[in-house]
């Protein structure tokens, strides 16, 4: 296993996706069990990414040049050498953690982009950068409530046992937010159609 280096053993689970435990044996603490959700967005953004040629793996572990570890539950790489992490996020996260995360793998060279849960996270995500861009409201008389050191796409879910048939992603918050598809979000970002422009996400 990518975090305990046990070996692994496959298994099915109730609602039959396949997925790897731990081999019997292991004493030591095991990570928390993903959720059905999480699990399910983590392989769609991976085949979304092989489906386009790119080497793609999940879980992959790596080190920032001053020593920092993080694990990408996805980490594409481009025929140019350019990585990118995408971090399924589907429980609420404060905005330091976003931060401090995002922040290792740019000490990387790698490139982030979130897919949260439109609540809690993608909310809490957006009243907090409000409040943390209080500064821009008083100048400018509007809220700020996205950040151009976090890319963030949002999944509406019912819960986290389950999954939509037909899965979109949001990008932005105004009248030019886009919906799309996985497929499409992934190709997106990893050819940098999302850009930061005039205070906002944009998607050209």
């Amino acid at each position: 296993m990518p975090r305990s280096q046990w070996p692994a053993i496959p298994k099915t689970s109730i609602k039959g996706l396949r997925f790897f435990a731990h081999y019997p044996g292991y004493t030591g603490v095991k990570p928390k069990p993903e959720s059905y959700a999480h699990t399910r967005l983590k392989i769609d953004i991976l085949k979304a990414a092989r489906t386009l040629g790119f080497d793609s793996q999940i879980e992959a572990a790596g080190r920032s040049p001053d020593g920092a570890e993080w694990i990408a539950d996805v980490l594409v790489t481009l025929p140019t050498g350019q990585k990118t992490a995408f971090e399924v996020q589907l429980s609420s996260q404060h905005l330091a953690d976003f931060r401090l995360r995002t922040e290792r793998y740019r000490h990387s060279s790698v490139a982030c982009c979130w897919v949260v849960s439109e609540h809690p996270v993608a909310s809490r995500l957006a009243k907090a950068l409000a409040y943390d861009n209080m500064d821009w409201y008083k100048k400018h008389g509007e809220l700020l409530s996205e950040s151009e050191e976090l890319m963030v796409l949002g999944l509406l879910l019912e819960d986290k046992a389950s999954y939509p048939a037909q899965p979109l992603l949001r990008l932005g918050y105004t009248q030019e937010a886009r919906k799309l598809t996985i497929q499409e979000a992934v190709e997106g970002v990893l050819r940098g159609r999302p850009r930061w422009e005039q205070a906002q996400w944009k998607w050209y």
